[in-house]
């Protein structure tokens, strides 16, 4: 088999897509004029990721519900089903890992495998997770098989091109939303792990945007679009398959879902009663970070944070006080016992 293979998708930028895209970008440039500073930043990214967690692995038959999964992701206990619990838990454990790591380590084959890895740790055998697949699989509906995708020899071949067109210059130019659309529907197409890949994919196209800095706050969750027609989606992807791989039609459906679920991203925040008003903070990208690991619910000390983030006390201090004024975190404790949380 040619292992010198490379991709390149096929699609047009019609004016639908284009009309898509414009929206998509005046909307989330609205929401990072309200977001920069303000006290709900951490709010909504939590809520994002317990959205995120939610609907993509309901996509795929996980019974839990928004509650539940909120519950889980502020480490707290609920009476489910074993494996239903852990594919929630361990698909938190990869946003924050792609959160922690993931954006600055960059989208590649090894961190690729790393992820699926987390995501499917403990329900699977040790030589499926993080690997790709040795069979041949499968996608049903229920006993009638709907596709099969490439072999297992195929799988890292087909994957590393994917890889090297999200890396390309000729990737990076474009629009994130279509770059991260691409990456969705190419990575499910493949389908290289044996189980997961749905879930996967949504992960790497929530990445894509991560990286190429659409959604830098980690406030909206699309894979809530998609299961809100999950009929919709998966004939959206077969679609663009029977048209010979033109993503055009996939495209202007996924770029309608980001414009509604940033809509909807706006509204919820208006409705919860985040109406700070926006101080002069601008968070850099260690007081960013200082976010994203207390996004989780619990409480960190500083030492704990010192620690992850190879930094002074003294330095921690400088960058937490402004923090602390803006009530974007919160301390509790004394000095040198304090730990730090989320409002």
């Amino acid at each position: 088999m040619n292992t010198d293979v490379k991709y390149k998708p096929i699609y047009e930028r019609t004016a639908a897509l284009v009309g898509q895209l414009v929206r998509a970008s005046a909307l989330l440039e609205s929401i990072r004029t309200r977001t920069v500073g303000v006290a709900w930043i951490p709010r909504a990214r939590r809520d994002a990721l317990v959205r995120h967690a939610h609907y993509s692995s309901r996509i795929e038959g996980n019974p839990l519900t928004l509650p539940e999964v909120e519950a889980l992701a502020e480490g707290r206990g609920i009476k489910a089903e074993e494996h239903a619990r852990r594919e929630i838990l361990n698909y938190l454990a990869a946003m924050r890992w792609i959160w922690d790591k993931g954006i600055k380590a960059g989208i590649n084959e090894k961190n690729l495998l790393a992820v699926h890895g987390i995501l499917t740790g403990g329900l699977m055998p040790p030589r499926e997770s993080g690997h790709y697949k040795t069979a041949q699989n499968a996608v049903y509906r229920g006993r009638e098989v709907i596709y099969r995708p490439p072999p297992p020899e195929a799988a890292p071949i087909l994957t590393r091109a994917l890889l090297g067109w999200i890396n390309s210059a000729e990737a990076k130019k474009e629009h994130p939303v279509i770059a991260a659309g691409v990456a969705h529907h190419r990575f499910v197409s493949i389908h290289p792990v044996l189980d997961g890949n749905g879930r996967l994919a949504r992960l790497l196209e929530a990445w894509v945007l991560y990286e190429r800095a659409f959604d830098t706050n980690h406030i909206f969750a699309l894979p809530e679009f998609y299961e809100s027609d999950r009929e919709r989606y998966y004939r959206e992807i077969s679609e663009a398959r029977t048209a010979g791989d033109d993503l055009t039609g996939w495209l202007e459906y996924v770029a309608g879902g980001v414009v509604e679920t940033l809509d909807k991203t706006m509204r919820r925040v208006a409705s919860a009663g985040y109406s700070e008003k926006p101080s002069d903070l601008r968070l850099n990208t260690r007081q960013e970070a200082i976010l994203n690991m207390l996004s989780g619910g619990g409480r960190i000390t500083g030492s704990e944070l010192c620690g992850n983030l190879k930094i002074s006390r003294s330095l921690l201090s400088r960058w937490l006080k402004p923090m602390l004024k803006a009530r974007l975190v919160l301390k509790e404790g004394s000095t040198k016992g304090a730990v730090y949380r989320l409002p």
